[in-house]
């Protein structure tokens, strides 16, 4: 119930403050379409995603299967461009299988170095 209540925070933190954050899902991809990555440009299905800038990330990922919701979310140190691209090849890989997910991501600031957002998944 802690961590949910730290999402909810997080997430109303979001809207309020304006801080960077993304959302997508696996339906993007039910008419066939393939996820596209450019490392070299740092884009995502066309969209240019920072690609220079490592701080701590927070995602959250909700995946519906079989009528149950599951939802988890991690703290992960990386670029915008690097969390995106994994998550969008994660909703790739759901649609493929018939299952339906949604993620979101935002900038964790409270984390400043890469041990602080790997020690944040303990809390």
């Amino acid at each position: 119930m802690k961590k949910f209540m730290y999402v909810a925070i997080m997430a109303l933190m979001v809207v309020f403050a304006g801080c960077k954050s993304g959302y997508n899902g696996s339906d993007y991809y039910i008419d066939g379409r393939q996820v596209v990555i450019d490392y070299e440009k740092g884009t995502v299905n066309g969209v240019k995603y920072d690609d220079t800038n490592e701080c701590c990330w927070m995602w959250t990922l909700t995946e519906k299967t079989g009528g149950v919701k599951v939802e988890a979310f991690y703290y992960v140190w990386g670029t915008e461009f690097e969390i995106v691209a994994v998550c969008e090849t994660h909703m790739y890989e759901c649609s493929r299988s018939g299952r339906v997910a949604e993620y979101a991501y935002i900038k964790a600031t409270a984390e400043k170095t890469e041990d602080e957002c790997e020690a944040a998944n303990n809390k």
